[in-house]
């Protein structure tokens, strides 16, 4: 039994969700997130453009353009088989466009790495916004839950200098289960903290004791990994989840943000 605990009540410092929170970590390593979004709507439009972006020939120009080997800072499309595996042997069955933190206030935001779908980037960047303010709510619970001071893990991650935002395609894979061929290997984010949106089940987290869980897809909620960052911040009293996708007999979308 995993625990659900409301964003709100994580932004509000609220006593109880912070020990839902410190014990999650403590005996899960992982727990979920609810009223992490606004009425805006903006991750069920990024959804939407997923489909479409997703949905292009790998060879229409739309996707051509963004490649991410014509990018320097990782930003844009990479193709299927395009992810590095984190395991030997392992080939990762997933498609992904990536971003990086917006422009600072002032500057407009360069178009060159952005699809050239109507309301693409507008929708993706409303996505950011929302995600951002509810991770700065998560990070304020979990400086609080290890003990620390309130601001800490968020103040840190404050810049987004290294926070990212990926918009994963899992295509529907046939292909039998075996060590090499899965969705994405085992591993653990370097980051400080990893909120995840699924439209279907695929993940499956490491828990602190060990065994592999199957992740539901909660319909509007968010799964909150803990991320190396925060394992070293903690002195390791906070465990990094290690998690992994397998092969999927539907396509699957996942909306995640790395907070670093």
């Amino acid at each position: 039994s995993v625990p659900c605990v409301d964003a709100q009540s994580l932004a509000g410092g609220e006593a109880q969700a912070i020990a839902t929170v410190r014990e999650a970590c403590l005996e899960s390593g992982f727990f979920f997130l609810e009223g992490g979004f606004d009425g805006s709507d903006s991750t069920g439009r990024t959804l939407r453009q997923m489909a479409t972006f997703f949905g292009l020939d790998d060879a229409d120009p739309r996707k051509q353009a963004v490649d991410v080997s014509h990018s320097l800072d990782g930003q844009g499309w990479t193709p299927l088989f395009g992810e590095l595996p984190y395991q030997p042997g392992t080939t990762a069955y997933v498609e992904s466009f990536d971003c990086g933190r917006p422009p600072p206030t002032g500057r407009d935001e360069s178009a060159a790495f952005w699809p050239g779908l109507p309301g693409f980037r507008n929708d993706v960047r409303a996505c950011w916004n929302t995600l951002a303010m509810t991770g700065d709510a998560v990070l304020t619970g979990l400086s609080l839950a290890a003990g620390m001071e309130r601001r800490f893990l968020a103040d840190r991650c404050a810049s987004h200098e290294l926070s990212k935002l990926r918009l994963l395609n899992y295509p529907q894979n046939a292909a039998p289960e075996s060590g090499g061929n899965v969705g994405i290997s085992a591993h653990t984010d370097f980051e400080c903290m990893t909120l995840i949106l699924q439209t279907a089940p695929g993940l499956e987290l490491l828990a602190v004791d060990g065994n592999w869980y199957d992740v539901p897809a909660y319909d509007g909620r968010l799964v909150v990994l803990l991320d190396d960052m925060l394992e070293h911040w903690t002195n390791g009293f906070f465990r990094a989840t290690g998690h992994r996708v397998r092969n999927t007999p539907g396509q699957r979308f996942s909306i995640v943000m790395f907070f670093a």
